[in-house]
């Protein structure tokens, strides 16, 4: 039976803020032993952008440090020239990685447990189900969504920051010895390795805090809206730009979650309605009308958007002709289906083999784009035709060195070897 862990052993430490008590913590870690264990609390859903609200850090010898980044711009760089020298522990990095590179923090090796748990084939993989299984220890949960920017934070709310880290660093040990013992360390290694490449330190460090929303948005970012595809006229396209700046605007002014302010769906669909006043503005699904003054204040954007001048209304991008849906294959593609189901069929038995989830082996869009190549979707010349040429179809679709292994020679037996095609040194 587990044990419940309510608070870290030690007392949950106050939180840092000031230059100078950051710059103590930054100290006392330095002299500590080991990697350090680290975690971030963020609040996307109330706040304009994902930065870290809190940054929590334990080593040992050096103890627990809650810091917060937000009061005190510029205060966190005192944490640069010791954390970005240690290895880190990090219970789901992507997650991570991303704000505290921004902050100009980034480790020089990494180890990931949540992608350890996804290893090791492990069906439930958060923090709390790995602590129960390999350290008999339940922690308590329940405050991840919350709002992390509300300053003081609450002493429960810091309860559940310090927990995060409370144990990292022997979960990390447990797990790095049942990887050992299944001969898949250099699988973690290889998933890490490029994580770290993705999220490497900004070259101009952000001081923490929300200064930089004052900066100017991407003007192109409105294109990257969920849902803009569906428009295809250029005056619907204006609408969205508009709506789309509008609301930046707000959101960055008030440090709010642009989602808040006005949905992402709402706003393709005001856009594709084109209402011409505010009665059709408030029928569009999901506006939010009765909220006091939205029809009016939005209704001017769209009327405002639709009055500049044609010339100046964003064009459609031109569409590209991408692969065909692979659930049409087997009627007019019967190369890349054979390889296809060649190639599923054979991942799905490695995977059992291996107690893992297929996708863990290989991305189904990569398998995919895999098997097209090898049935002759692009024609003779695209084919690979050995070994190699199949693990540099993997490499370049973003595998891992030791997926590339994998699914390489998985790849070779199901499909290159029944089709008699040359292997190296055959």
């Amino acid at each position: 039976m587990s044990t419940m862990l309510l608070r870290p052993e030690g007392g949950t430490p106050p939180v840092l803020a000031t230059p100078e008590e950051v710059a103590g913590a930054a100290a006392a870690l330095a002299a500590g032993r080991g990697p350090a264990a680290i975690d971030t609390e963020r609040a996307s859903a109330h706040v304009y952008d994902d930065r870290a609200l809190l940054i929590q850090v334990k080593r040992e010898g050096a103890g627990t440090f809650l810091v917060d980044p937000e009061t005190h711009p510029g205060a966190v760089g005192a944490l640069r020239p010791v954390l970005n020298r240690v290895p880190w522990i990090v219970h789901a990095a992507v997650s991570d990685l991303p704000c505290l590179a921004e902050l100009g923090l980034a480790p020089p090796a990494l180890f990931d447990t949540e992608i350890a748990g996804r290893l090791l084939g492990l069906p439930k993989v958060n923090l709390a189900a790995l602590t129960e299984e390999f350290l008999g220890v339940s922690l308590a949960k329940g405050h991840g969504r919350e709002d992390w920017s509300t300053r003081p934070l609450p002493e429960d709310w810091l309860d559940y920051a310090a927990l995060d880290v409370e144990l990292l660093a022997p979960l990390a040990e447990a797990l790095g010895d049942a990887l050992a013992e299944l001969d898949r360390t250099d699988w973690l290694l290889d998933e890490t390795a490029a994580l770290l490449a993705e999220h490497p330190p900004a070259a101009e460090p952000r001081p923490g805090g929300p200064g930089h929303l004052a900066e100017a948005p991407d003007p192109g970012a409105w294109r990257r809206l969920k849902g803009i595809s569906a428009l295809r006229r250029p005056e619907q396209l204006a609408v969205a730009r508009a709506l789309w700046l509008e609301r930046d605007r707000i959101a960055r002014a008030e440090d709010r979650c642009p989602a808040l302010v006005l949905p992402h769906p709402v706003i393709v669909d005001v856009a594709k309605a084109l209402p011409a006043d505010e009665a059709e503005l408030g029928r569009v699904r999901g506006f939010p009308r009765r909220r006091a003054g939205a029809a009016r204040r939005w209704q001017q954007v769209v009327d405002a958007a639709r009055d500049t001048p044609r010339a100046q209304w964003p064009q459609p991008p031109r569409r590209t002709r991408g692969r065909p849906r692979h659930r049409d294959w087997p009627e007019r593609f019967p190369g890349p289906a054979a390889a296809l189901t060649a190639l599923e069929a054979a991942v799905a038995e490695a995977a059992e083999g291996f107690g893992l989830d297929p996708a863990t082996l290989v991305r189904g869009k990569l398998l995919r784009e895999l098997a097209w190549l090898l049935g002759g979707g692009d024609g003779e010349a695209a084919r690979p035709r050995d070994i190699a040429a199949v693990r540099a179809v993997l490499a370049a679709g973003g595998a891992r060195p030791w997926q590339v292994d994998v699914v390489g020679d998985l790849a070779a037996a199901a499909v290159l070897l029944p089709a008699r095609e040359p292997l190296p040194g055959a």
